[in-house]
């Protein structure tokens, strides 16, 4: 069976942002998708859509600190001997996306607002410094 490489994110969807934010991502492939920064992808393909949209995501964030990513990849599939084959989509995962509100501690530096993204194989960190919202 073959499995296609991800080249990126075909589809990303603010699905609810009451009662708690949800994101729908689908993905053009299966192969490498555990290893690609989902949150980066989160974050680049909201503000795609526009700085309204990203305020609008952030600020549901921030009320209700937290939230969820369905991921959805599309690999091949096999119509059998001479059938050739297209493909579909699947489930990948939905994964827990948190927030983090800046603070700062008398013995350390300040640490900045981040978001957090809880998978299988730890936590992705992005921090909100520089990002336009």
């Amino acid at each position: 069976m073959r499995t296609k490489q991800v080249d990126g994110v075909v589809r990303l969807d603010v699905v609810a942002l009451d009662p708690r934010p949800a994101i729908y991502l689908a993905y053009d492939g299966l192969g490498g998708l555990s290893q690609r920064p989902l949150l980066r992808d989160v974050v680049e393909e909201i503000q795609r859509k526009g700085a309204d949209s990203f305020t609008l995501f952030l600020d549901a964030l921030r009320r209700h600190r937290s939230g969820q990513v369905h991921v959805y990849f599309s690999d091949y599939v096999s119509y059998g001997i001479g059938g050739g084959d297209a493909t579909a989509e699947f489930f990948f995962g939905t994964f827990l996306l948190l927030h983090e509100v800046a603070h700062e501690t008398p013995d350390a530096p300040p640490e900045a607002e981040q978001l957090l993204l809880l998978r299988p194989g730890g936590v992705e960190r992005l921090s909100l410094d520089g990002l336009a919202h």
